[in-house]
């Protein structure tokens, strides 16, 4: 073999591990704030739940962009008044998606309805292992 081959190989071999490990953690991640969003959606009112699901979902990625404001952040969770304009707003948003315009908006949508899904996977998982202990 030429050594341009060993070399086109071994960069297309390396491309595929970068790729493989970058999917790894962010699913490692997305997987534990499904997690934590459980943990503290169980604390909510149900009526509310997805309003605060998708608050939880946009304030984590405006989170991850300005890591420097998190004492601004939590302020502004202790706040009531704050906290429940914000919900009837995500309500909003939830109600009629196709109204959004703001990125971070669309994406914490798409992160609720990946919260969804995965939690029914959950939720199914918990039952067929209840079932199979059953029989």
């Amino acid at each position: 073999m030429e050594l341009s081959t060993i070399l086109i190989i071994t960069a297309i071999v390396l491309i595929i591990a970068a790729g493989a490990g970058y999917l790894y953690f962010k699913q490692r991640n997305t997987q534990k704030l499904f997690q934590e969003a459980r943990n503290m959606a169980s604390q909510v009112p149900k009526q509310k739940k997805n309003g605060f699901l998708l608050l939880m979902f946009k304030e984590a990625l405006s989170a991850s962009k300005d890591k420097n404001k998190q004492s601004a952040l939590s302020a502004k969770f202790n706040n009531p008044k704050y906290l429940n304009l914000q919900l009837i707003q995500m309500n909003r948003a939830i109600k009629n998606p196709e109204n959004i315009s703001d990125k971070k908006m669309k994406n914490a949508l798409k992160l609720l309805s990946q919260y969804q899904r995965w939690e029914k996977g959950q939720n199914n998982a918990l039952k067929n292992k209840s079932e199979a202990k059953a029989s």
